[in-house]
């Protein structure tokens, strides 16, 4: 993959000797070849699609809950009436026992 080439554009009236403007340019492609090899290598360059972004990170709390087919079965789902999540704890989905804890501790009264 090569980079198109660039024009010497300078700012100041002072432009850079010829040998310090190369050596300026080098270290900066060298400095964007590291970037890029670094976001490369953490899995930080594809981040549309299937990525696994933080891959090489250890993921904290709950694992994720694995993908079931078909619908919660009646007597494990939540509940409240409308909800068809499964049920957490308590009859309730995590959504909606989380609610009524944070309605409990506002009122007062241990969880």
């Amino acid at each position: 993959m090569s980079r198109p080439s660039r024009k010497n554009v300078t700012t100041s009236p002072h432009a850079l000797p010829p040998a310090l403007a190369s050596w300026a340019e080098a270290i900066g492609d060298a400095i964007g070849r590291g970037m890029a090899r670094a976001l490369h290598n953490s899995g930080l360059d594809s981040l549309g699609g299937n990525s696994t972004v933080l891959s090489s990170m250890r993921r904290r709390g709950r694992p994720p809950k694995l993908v079931t087919t078909g619908p919660v079965p009646p007597e494990r789902r939540c509940t409240v009436s409308g909800c068809d999540r499964e049920s957490r704890s308590k009859g309730l989905c995590s959504a909606h026992y989380q609610a009524e804890r944070r309605r409990q501790l506002a009122a007062g009264k241990p969880s």
